[in-house]
């Protein structure tokens, strides 16, 4: 797993396992650190569908925090644009990259609570995408054993 330095408002990572077998990570990793996914949606399953365009498999996973949502919306009435997040999932050549943007509320207008609850959403999804990480060892590990097993 590769942490990417993308433009600073984005979180996001680069992974040698398969699209498919990430998402299936982050429908594991996401709930362990309380995040619910609302929806997921298969861009690339769509295009296809929709417009007869066949693209690189592509999907966002649209995802909320119960608890900050809550305090968000007790925070400010507006406190809802904060959540959920989008995370992007897509793959790029050999590698599938997650990234998600970092949450808004960090602007200098924003109230200290709502910046605070950002920094903390933040955060945690930082931590899901490093948990990433695991999976991707594990991977590497069965992949290692298989190749040991089939090659003698």
């Amino acid at each position: 797993m590769t942490i990417i330095a993308p433009p600073e408002n984005v979180i996001a990572v680069q992974t040698e396992v398969g699209f498919e077998r990430t998402l299936e990570s982050l429908r594991t990793e996401l709930p362990r650190h309380e995040f619910r996914i609302l929806g997921e949606v298969n861009f690339s399953r769509e295009l296809d569908s929709v417009i007869g365009l066949a693209t690189t498999p592509y999907a966002v996973l649209i995802v909320w925090h119960p608890f900050a949502a809550y305090q968000a919306l007790l925070s400010n009435p507006n406190g809802g644009l904060m959540v959920p997040f989008n995370l992007a999932v897509y793959q790029h050549g050999d590698v599938t990259i997650v990234s998600v943007l970092n949450q808004p509320s960090l602007l200098p207008e924003a109230s200290l609570g709502i910046r605070a609850l950002g920094q903390d959403l933040n955060r945690r999804m930082r931590r899901v995408m490093l948990d990433l990480g695991m999976h991707e060892r594990t991977s590497g590990h069965q992949r290692a054993a298989h190749e040991k097993a089939v090659l003698g």
